[in-house]
């Protein structure tokens, strides 16, 4: 991967394709993904035979981070609970969003558990 920086200001990596696939709106941007990123590292990051995307839309209570968010990833906090929101790195289209959640605490993991029975239970 290279990350490209566009003319607009929006930072992107080319996968080989040649395509420009933006992941962040801009390098301040970025950079304030890449300190949430450091933050939740000691967290657990959750792993869940639902799709994670649609788990992540069931989590209620956060907060929306928009310094680190864009067209292409969204990032949402609460004290237990942070959810990254991105679109694949990759050139195939569409380009599918997906998810990672992490948790803090048993407050964190019990959130995570009871919207993951909330995204089983869907058609």
């Amino acid at each position: 991967m290279r990350y490209l920086v566009h003319t607009d200001g929006s930072v992107g990596v080319d996968d080989g394709s040649g395509a420009f696939l933006e992941i962040a709106p801009s390098i301040p941007a970025l950079i304030e993904s890449h300190a949430l990123t450091d933050m939740v590292s000691t967290w657990d990051r959750t792993s869940v035979e639902v799709d994670s995307f649609v788990l992540a839309q069931q989590l209620e209570g956060l907060t929306n981070v928009p310094e680190a968010s864009g067209r292409t990833i969204r990032w949402r906090v609460s004290a237990n609970v942070v959810v990254q929101e991105f679109q694949q790195w990759s050139s195939q289209a569409p380009r599918h969003w997906r998810a990672f959640v992490w948790t803090q605490g048993e407050a964190g993991r019990r959130q995570v558990e009871e919207a993951t029975v909330r995204t089983a239970a869907q058609p």
